[in-house]
């Protein structure tokens, strides 16, 4: 009966931990393809992965406006189909861009949400930051992913003019706080590691 017990809990137990790797592996990520110093006119690429039925989203690109300054935004591609940019805007210390795919089917693959261009103020390094990430499905749903290695929750989606689904915009200090993604590791690999043990001496027994 005791190995019985203990045989069902190992399987229970390898389930749920290969379904929490599968679900990290096809989760959407997002993240930021840039030279490594700023100098003269240079683009940033904000390359997506994993995405499955992709129709709108938005993202807030930061970074430093002593050393550089945006030019312009253009359309990103997943997969060969164009991902248009619906709008874009220039603060301080970021730009602000919402894409829109034409159509109800959406796109899935990888490829790039957006390509932002700059010209540089101060030759050097320049350190850059996405969030305040969205990505919206076909079907009206936001997607979980992972935004330059953080994961990003959805609090609150609102409709823009254009129809497109919107994040309500952070601070700098709000993003800070995001928590890292989590994943399976060597203490759920450990348990199991032993609960496999107590089962085979048992059956020995």
């Amino acid at each position: 009966m005791i190995s019985k017990t203990v045989s069902i809990t190992i399987i229970v137990l390898i389930t749920l931990l290969l379904s929490a790797t599968l679900v990290v592996a096809d989760q959407a990520s997002v993240t930021i393809n840039s030279p490594e110093l700023a100098e003269g006119d240079f683009s940033v690429m904000i390359d997506v992965e994993n995405v499955v039925d992709l129709d709108s989203g938005q993202f807030t690109l930061y970074f430093n406006p002593d050393d550089v300054s945006v030019t312009g935004v253009d359309d990103g591609d997943v997969g060969g189909t164009a991902v248009p940019i619906d709008d874009w805007v220039v603060a301080e210390d970021n730009v602000q861009v919402l894409f829109n795919l034409p159509g109800i089917d959406g796109v899935s693959g990888s490829g790039s949400l957006a390509t932002i261009h700059f010209e540089t103020i101060v030759p050097g390094a320049c350190s850059m930051e996405v969030s305040d990430g969205l990505l919206v499905s076909s079907m009206a749903d936001a997607m979980p992913a992972s935004w330059d290695g953080v994961e990003s929750e959805v609090i609150a989606v609102t409709e823009t003019a254009s129809g497109a689904q919107t994040l309500a915009p952070t601070d700098v200090a709000e993003h800070e706080t995001e928590t890292e993604l989590e994943t399976p590791g060597f203490g759920a690999l450990f348990v199991v590691g032993i609960l496999a043990a107590i089962y085979f001496a048992r059956r020995r027994d």
